[in-house]
């Protein structure tokens, strides 16, 4: 009998150390990946190009990151409005989007220290002479892609019509279908669209707010956040960054 209840036992402790490496395994696995979530519809910053793959600074940008952190990068393309509340949720680990930080969203999530700057561009007709600046969009039509900081910038001009849609192409669309007077952006994006679709130009708007882009992180995960920042550093540094931005500054 104490034969059985010591075999019993050797069996039990067998199991549970099983059981402890085996879930210490899954936990390094998972550790070894990073999750993140971006809408991959705001070229040149991420988008999905012709062969069927993420593409774009912000790819780019995560690749090198993910790279320094030793990790597997897994990219999940998500919509800009489900963006935040998937990250919160813990559908990702962080998320890169093109994504401006502000104070708004920082009651929400976190973000890294920035790594890209831009200010807010309008994009009107090429044969459009009504439209020279700002000030000329008051009472006017304006298409933006919801929930950016285009859309607040426009929302806050007098008397404007605010057309909201889910991606930032959709709003250019509309503006080429004469059904808005402009379309408001981030610089580069606005760039973008007009070297790629012709009747189109941009107007800059030289008071316009310098923002900054950030990789948001879900609020308490703050070894994750100083392991983005760290590898930022790193690229910063050894001008990897620099390179990055320069190369889709000039494109």
């Amino acid at each position: 009998m104490k034969r059985s209840y010591l075999y019993l036992l050797v069996v039990l402790v067998v199991v549970v150390a099983l059981v402890i490496v085996f879930t210490g395994k899954q936990e390094k696995e998972a550790q070894a990946i990073l999750r993140v979530g971006t809408d991959a519809a705001y070229e040149p910053f991420e988008y999905i190009d012709e062969d069927g793959n993420f593409a774009g600074f912000d790819i780019e940008l995560i690749t090198l990151i993910a790279e320094e952190m030793g990790r597997k990068l897994e990219l999940q393309n998500v919509q800009w409005d489900g963006i935040i509340p998937g990250l919160m949720n813990g559908n990702y680990d962080c998320l890169i989007s093109a994504m401006t930080i502000t104070e708004e969203r920082m009651k929400q999530i976190n973000f890294s220290d920035p790594y890209f700057t831009i200010k807010q561009a309008i994009v009107v007709r090429e044969n459009d002479e009504s439209i020279t600046g700002a000030a000329d969009l008051v009472g006017k039509t304006i298409a933006v892609q919801n929930g950016t900081t285009g859309d607040l910038y426009a929302s806050q001009i007098e008397g404007v019509r605010m057309k909201r849609f889910d991606t930032n192409p959709q709003a250019i669309q509309e503006l080429l279908n004469n059904n808005a007077d402009a379309a408001v952006m981030d610089d580069l994006v606005a760039y973008q669209a007009i070297a790629k679709m012709s009747g189109l130009k941009m107007i800059e708007i030289p008071d316009a707010e310098v923002e900054n882009y950030g990789i948001g992180v879900k609020k308490g995960n703050e070894e994750l956040l100083a392991e983005i920042n760290e590898a930022l550093a790193t690229l910063r540094a050894n001008g990897k960054l620099d390179a990055l931005v320069e190369k889709y500054r000039s494109m």
